[in-house]
């Protein structure tokens, strides 16, 4: 059958998976708690790139009355209260825009974190209108989470609104909430809505996350729907949808924001499909595998070993400059493109490759590798020809876990990498679903890798009881000059 190969000039579009939101686990406790993680001039120069209105901006120290920039009041309220900074930062993204406007009303500085406003509640109410006021808004926030949120959850295992670790409860009146750690538990007490967690989960992602993700990861731009391979730390897109079928299932893709794929230096792109024919300008016949060029040492083998010239694409020599060489094709390399054969005796399966053939010893690897294909049916003297082979393995990029074990590995570099905790799995956005269980034989026929842990182990905490936050829409307010540090009690 003939094969189409669809070149286009940019990254293919798959259908955007929903984005990787898991409504337990937002962010880690000690990404909550790093109180460390930004000092005073890197704050500022945070502010500073981002144009954000803050960086000219001062207020009142609220325990010491004394005027300072904006960005100090964040950092003396990070290490008072040992509240990770860019935490601090992300919630006042996401109440009140006030790290990407370049402008803001008073409103919008009043309730900088939102922090005692809900949706029924008067803001000149005397209970509320105390926390009014920037400088107010970031230290009472930051103080909650550390005095309130934290020693309940450390005290009684909960906070009194309700949330804890591995407590179930209601959001929305729809969604069923189960906080793994204390940060996502925190959260939803500062915010109890799905869509003002989400908001800050993607910020969070943008700008701070630090998940390096392992070679044989596939990433998916939420935006554009482009799919990159994670190879060497670079990330390979691939230019066709053909070229990515050929090689993984799309249940094996993880989404990431532009922002975070930014991270990444871009590498070589992954254009042509796996077993594809291609004949350079010289008129040189190529099997293309793995990313390898494995040359035809005739037309008259390729016609022998039952391919069809009729699938061969004429590539320019540039194309295919990068690429190494890899083994010759000759009249010797019986199923150059695979072949999956069963025995008729015993409902054995071999994936039979160039020559060798490869038992397959368990189901799961049949249906990860050939879930859309038939093996032909054959006899033991038709297989007696091909090399016994080792047995086949999952793909790099699989989650694999041993058949009465807990342990959940990801395979990269064809070795096991043990993922050591469930917050861990979480943040990168992994899901159990796609665990496969396989059988202990399988597993030892890998090599065990370097376990996948987050970036500096966890710890705990975040905000604020029934408060919702104030809504971001801009309000028409007093401008305040970016020439020269403004008090808003001033204004």
């Amino acid at each position: 059958m003939k094969r189409f190969l669809f070149l286009i000039l940019a990254v293919f579009l798959l259908p955007l998976p929903a984005l990787g939101f898991n409504q337990n686990f937002i962010i880690s406790d000690k990404e909550l708690e790093d109180y460390t993680s930004m000092n005073l001039e890197e704050i500022k120069d945070f502010l500073s790139d981002h144009n954000s209105f803050l960086q000219y901006f001062a207020d009142f120290y609220p325990e010491d009355g004394t005027l300072i920039e904006a960005s100090e009041i964040i950092w003396r309220v990070s290490q008072q209260f040992k509240i990770n900074p860019k935490f601090l930062l992300t919630l006042l993204e996401k109440e009140q825009g006030l790290i990407s406007i370049s402008k803001a009303s008073v409103k919008r500085l009043d309730w900088a974190m939102g922090y005692a406003v809900c949706d029924k509640c008067s803001l000149s109410h005397p209970k509320i209108v105390q926390f009014k006021g920037f400088a107010k808004q970031v230290y009472a926030a930051a103080e909650k989470i550390r005095n309130d949120y934290l020693t309940d959850l450390e005290v009684y295992g909960k906070i009194k609104n309700g949330f804890g670790v591995g407590i179930t409860k209601k959001v929305d009146r729809k969604y069923s909430i189960t906080p793994v750690n204390r940060a996502t538990a925190i959260l939803y007490t500062y915010t109890p809505h799905i869509a003002g967690n989400k908001s800050f989960y993607i910020l969070w992602k943008n700008w701070f996350s630090e998940l390096k993700y392992p070679d044989g990861s596939l990433l998916q731009d939420i935006k554009s729907g482009g799919i990159y391979l994670i190879e060497g730390g670079e990330k390979r897109p691939f230019l066709s949808k053909s070229a990515f079928l050929s090689r993984y299932n799309e249940d094996q893709i993880v989404e990431a924001t532009p922002h975070f794929l930014a991270r990444y230096t871009t590498g070589l792109p992954i254009k042509f499909d796996n077993f594809s024919l291609l004949r350079d300008e010289n008129g040189n016949i190529y099997l293309f595998v793995d990313e390898q060029l494995r040359p035809f040492d005739s037309v008259k083998t390729l016609k022998s070993l039952g391919l069809d010239t009729a699938d061969i694409l004429d590539v320019k020599n540039s194309e295919l400059d990068l690429l190494t060489l890899g083994e010759p094709v000759d009249s010797s390399c019986i199923h150059p493109t695979g072949r999956l054969m069963q025995l008729k005796s015993s409902g054995g399966v071999y994936w039979v490759y160039s020559g060798k053939k490869y038992p397959i010893t368990d189901n799961a690897v049949l249906k990860s590798l050939f879930s859309k294909e038939k093996p032909l049916k054959v006899t033991e003297a038709q297989l007696e020809k091909y090399a016994l082979a080792s047995p086949l393995k999952f793909k790099n990029g699989t989650l694999l876990k041993q058949k009465g074990s807990p342990t959940i590995y990801f395979v990269s570099g064809q070795k096991l990498r043990p993922i050591l905790s469930e917050e861990a799995f979480l943040a990168y956005n992994w899901k159990w679903e796609n665990v496969i269980s396989t059988t202990d034989k399988i597993i030892s026929l890998y090599e065990i890798g370097d376990p996948i842990t987050l970036n500096d182990d966890k710890t705990s905490l975040e905000n604020e009881e029934e408060n919702s936050g104030a809504e971001n829409e801009e309000l028409p307010g007093l401008e305040i000059s970016t020439s020269t540090l403004v008090s808003i009690t001033n204004l």
